[in-house]
C-alpha cells in the first residue's frame, strides 16, 4: 500500500470525507478536549493551516481513496526559516499499522528537504499517547521538551529532528 500513496492539497469541498477519516481517528480525539469529530473540526483545522501557511493534505491510495490527512508546514515555524513543524498527522483505523505512517512522514520529509535552509523539523505529541511519542521516535525524532500545557489544554511534548 504505501508504494502507491500520495498526498495531495485538501479544499473545503472535501470537508465530507475529511470528516469520515476524523470519525475513525476518535480513539485520538478523545485523549483531547473535543473527543468526537465533526465539520466545524474539520473545517478550523483547515482554517488554522490556511492561516499558518501549512499545508493540509490528504492522503490517498492508488485508487484515490482517502486513507488520513497531515498537515505540515515546510518552513518557518515561529518565525524562524530553519524550522519545519508537522502539525498533524491522521491515519484511519482500518489503515494503521501497515507502515503508511511511517511513508507518509518520509514523504512530508523529503518535501522539507527540498530547502536546504530548513535544518529540522519540530513536532508535538499530547503526553498520554505514548503509542504516537514511541511511533515518532522511531521515525527519528527526539524529545526535547518537558510536558507544557497547550492553547486547547492538552499536555505535550515537543519533539525535534535534525535534517
Amino acid at each position: 500500500m504505501t508504494d502507491s500513496i500520495t498526498l495531495r492539497p485538501l479544499s473545503f469541498e472535501a470537508v465530507p470525507a475529511v470528516l469520515e477519516v476524523y470519525r475513525q481517528c476518535e480513539d485520538f480525539l478523545a485523549l483531547g478536549p473535543v473527543a468526537t469529530a465533526s465539520a466545524e473540526m474539520v473545517r478550523a483545522d483547515m482554517e488554522h493551516a490556511a492561516r499558518e501557511g501549512s499545508y493540509y493534505c490528504g492522503i490517498f491510495d492508488a485508487a484515490g481513496n482517502l486513507l488520513g490527512v497531515v498537515d505540515y508546514l515546510p518552513q518557518g515555524f515561529e518565525g524562524r526559516p530553519d524550522q519545519a513543524f508537522l502539525e498533524l498527522l491522521m491515519i484511519a483505523a482500518p489503515y494503521r499499522s501497515q507502515g503508511l505512517g511511517a511513508a507518509v512522514v518520509a514523504m512530508v520529509e523529503a518535501d522539507i528537504r527540498r530547502n536546504p535552509n530548513v535544518t529540522v523539523i519540530l513536532s508535538g505529541v499530547q503526553v498520554n499517547n505514548p503509542g504516537a511519542v514511541r511511533f515518532w521516535q522511531r521515525q527519528g525524532y527526539q524529545v526535547v521538551s518537558e510536558p507544557q500545557v497547550q492553547p486547547d489544554t492538552t499536555i505535550a511534548v515537543r519533539l525535534r529532528k535534525p535534517l
